[in-house]
């Protein structure tokens, strides 16, 4: 990691430096969420509760992370479905793989937590939406 900061700050052209510090900074995201998706699961392997991490303000969250909050508030629900929360924002996220990653980073970010379904095994039709539940 400070061998790329040494190299990010070696690049002259200041165009250049923003992309690939843009470029860190995502891939620095992307392995957080990775770390505590395989804590959690770990946790709830050894059934232990995980460690919630403390909510950051909601205005270091992206824009479509907050829009999903938003919502989510607004619902008033101590549970809800990724289906009805797509239903709500459906001109703002085209496809719920779109939403996903909303879902996701206010999960790591710890204001949901993804709760897992009963399996019923025989039981008729598609599987259920995933549930959440809020923990703001």
């Amino acid at each position: 990691m400070r061998e790329e900061t040494q190299r990010l700050l070696q690049i002259q052209d200041d165009f250049e430096r923003f992309r690939a510090a843009t470029r860190m900074l995502v891939d620095l995201d992307d392995l957080i969420l990775e770390i505590s998706r395989i804590r959690n699961e770990s946790a709830s392997r050894m059934q232990i509760s995980p460690v919630t991490p403390q909510p950051r303000p909601d205005e270091s969250l992206p824009d479509d992370a907050r829009a999903v909050l938003e919502c989510v508030r607004r619902m008033g629900e101590e549970r809800f479905r990724r289906r009805d929360v797509f239903r709500r924002l459906a001109r703002r996220f085209k496809t719920v793989a779109a939403m996903v990653p909303a879902l996701d980073l206010l999960e790591a970010a710890g204001y949901i937590r993804k709760v897992e379904p009963a399996t019923e095994p025989g039981h008729p039709g598609r599987r259920r939406s995933p549930e959440y539940e809020v923990r703001l």
